[in-house]
């Protein structure tokens, strides 16, 4: 096994909300790192990263950045799997170790739901290459979804503002990954990732107004008002992806407003396999905060903000640190 310093690591998905802050945490350990994205010269990826050019739908751009590499961060980017097949094949032809970031939805009691994830999820076990799974999901960044109604007033309208969910950060993720990408004792595991705490959507909302000073309420909206809204986000996504949208083009619906219920659970099991405690939704950093008030602005690897049309990171949030430091082991993990 070579050191970390032997090492390369391609990162697709480079220039992402998860996939910057896996760039990130990889140069911190001293790794050299290969980033695909798709187009370099928008990248904005700190010095010392090797930029190339490609697209996940693309195989052969898949097999020339992996050359050379010995481990992969893969984010399918497609609603579903279509093509998937044969970019797993482009990975594995090159690459010892993957890690795919999946979906929480297939860390249930009941079984795993079928979908783009658990079919790349397939994809990848069978690749011949070692693996690791993070499912997570209730990424902190969906909250910029109501990030235009509270720019223009004090009111957000959703559907089931009861529904309720822990909320990870997408750093979080990245500090999972980067260990995952890098400690053979986490292969061939797959890892529930999520925040501390669980919020209901009236919840996230008044946090966000605590950040930026303001009062906000919440109008609940009718699902029907909520799909024909969905609809017209889908009519945008599916004029600049291709292939159908399958499981991303479900409207909200009966499973949304069960969250209100039976939300999904914290999971403690990978608490401190990042290397840290997790982060708390518990205030908005200025930064974010600045994107609610209608000022773009962009967290970039090195600390430092600047004026950006694309906004990197979203709720940077206070850590919380779990009763008597790290009671779980790395190997507490539910195993595929």
């Amino acid at each position: 096994m070579p050191s970390d310093s032997d090492r390369t690591i391609l990162v697709t998905g480079a220039s992402g909300k998860v996939g910057r802050h896996v760039v990130a945490g990889l140069l911190q350990a001293g790794v050299r790192v290969r980033a695909l994205v798709r187009d370099p010269a928008t990248a904005r990826l700190p010095g010392g990263v090797e930029v190339v050019a490609g697209d996940l739908h693309v195989p052969a751009t898949v097999d020339a950045a992996a050359r050379g590499t010995d481990a992969a961060f893969l984010l399918w980017p497609g609603f579903s799997a279509d093509g998937a097949a044969q970019t797993v094949e482009a990975l594995a032809r090159h690459v010892r170790h993957l890690v795919h970031l999946s979906a929480a939805r297939l860390q249930r009691d009941d079984g795993p739901m079928p979908g783009v994830w658990a079919d790349v999820e397939d994809l990848v076990a069978v690749s011949g290459t070692s693996w690791t799974f993070l499912r997570a999901g209730g990424f902190a960044a969906n909250t910029l979804e109501w990030a235009e109604q509270i720019r223009h007033g004090d009111v957000v309208e959703l559907p089931f503002p009861d529904a309720a969910r822990s909320l990870v950060h997408e750093r979080d993720i990245a500090d999972v990954a980067v260990r995952a990408l890098l400690d053979p004792a986490l292969a061939d595991s797959a890892f529930p990732v999520t925040g501390p705490q669980v919020l209901t959507q009236r919840e996230q909302v008044a946090a966000i107004g605590s950040a930026i000073g303001r009062e906000l309420t919440v109008r609940e909206q009718s699902p029907e008002a909520a799909r024909r809204a969905y609809a017209a986000v889908l009519g945008g996504l599916r004029r600049r992806r291709a292939g159908p949208l399958g499981d991303a083009g479900r409207a909200p619906g009966a499973r949304d407003g069960r969250r209100a219920t039976r939300p999904r659970p914290t999971g403690p099991d990978v608490r401190g396999v990042g290397g840290g405690p997790r982060r708390r939704l518990r205030r908005l950093t200025a930064l974010p905060a600045g994107t609610f008030r209608g000022e773009v602005e962009r967290h970039d690897l090195d600390g430092s903000a600047r004026s950006s049309p694309n906004l990197a990171v979203t709720c940077a949030a206070t850590r919380e640190r779990s009763p008597g430091g790290n009671p779980y082991p790395v190997k507490a993990v539910r195993s595929c």
